[in-house]
């Protein structure tokens, strides 16, 4: 993303190296988490999305 000025950026990463390794860590794996389980719901709310469909696909067999 483009539309975040320079200063603003420069801020938080000043903010992110001044948590020490385990909260970035622990953070990134809550981040992490949350996105999985997003991108899971997604998954389950969509109708095109079937596994045994996905399968098919990926081998060429419909």
């Amino acid at each position: 993303m483009n539309d975040t000025p320079q200063h603003i950026k420069e801020l938080q990463l000043k903010i992110w190296l001044s948590k020490s390794p385990a909260e970035r860590l622990k953070q990134f794996m809550e981040d992490n988490a949350s996105l999985f389980q997003f991108w899971n719901m997604a998954q389950k709310s969509n109708p095109m999305t079937d596994n045994s469909k996905a399968v098919n696909k990926s081998n060429g067999l419909k």
